[in-house]
């Protein structure tokens, strides 16, 4: 009697746990084995699947997704030189206009830029008052640089429609 009841205890003790025990599912998108002179490796790429159980048999399933959260700011602090820089209209559809307001434009030349950064187009700024055409740019997202004497002034992102 006394052996079949540390036997029931031993049983209950090893069976309680094991139904504890929860496993996660994955969705998965990829997997191999990889396996080499010194050793083997079995991979999976995929995202961790959940099941939750709740109250009043409510039933909730998901997958652990990645965000990421960014914050926008408007406090910029503009130099002297900045601020006398003017560049419009944003978005443009042929022609883009540079303002030079209270800054002298001698020596200053503009980079555009695609939005991968490979430069589309190099010249050099000889008025105050510019104006360039690209229109036969596609529509996309560019940057623009604005250097003087050699040394980066401002730098915009412009949108072309």
């Amino acid at each position: 009697m006394k052996r079949t009841s540390i036997q029931c205890f031993f049983l209950i003790l090893f069976l309680v746990p094991i139904s504890l025990l929860k496993a996660q599912q994955a969705v998965l998108a990829t997997g191999a084995d990889a396996t080499g002179g010194s050793g083997s490796v079995s991979y999976s790429v995929g995202q961790v699947a959940y099941l939750i159980k709740g109250t009043n048999r409510e039933i909730s399933e998901g997958v652990q997704q990645v965000y990421e959260i960014t914050t926008l700011a408007t406090d910029e602090t503009l130099t002297s030189t900045e601020k006398g820089i003017l560049l419009y209209p944003n978005p443009f559809k042929d022609y883009l206009y540079l303002d030079f307001t209270t800054n002298s434009f001698k020596g200053s030349e503009y980079q555009l830029y695609d939005a991968q950064g490979k430069l589309i187009k190099k010249d050099k700024i000889t008025q105050s008052k510019s104006e360039f055409n690209f229109s036969s740019l596609p529509s996309a997202m560019y940057i623009i640089k604005i250097t003087q004497n050699g040394e980066s002034i401002k730098t915009f992102k412009i949108i072309k429609k």
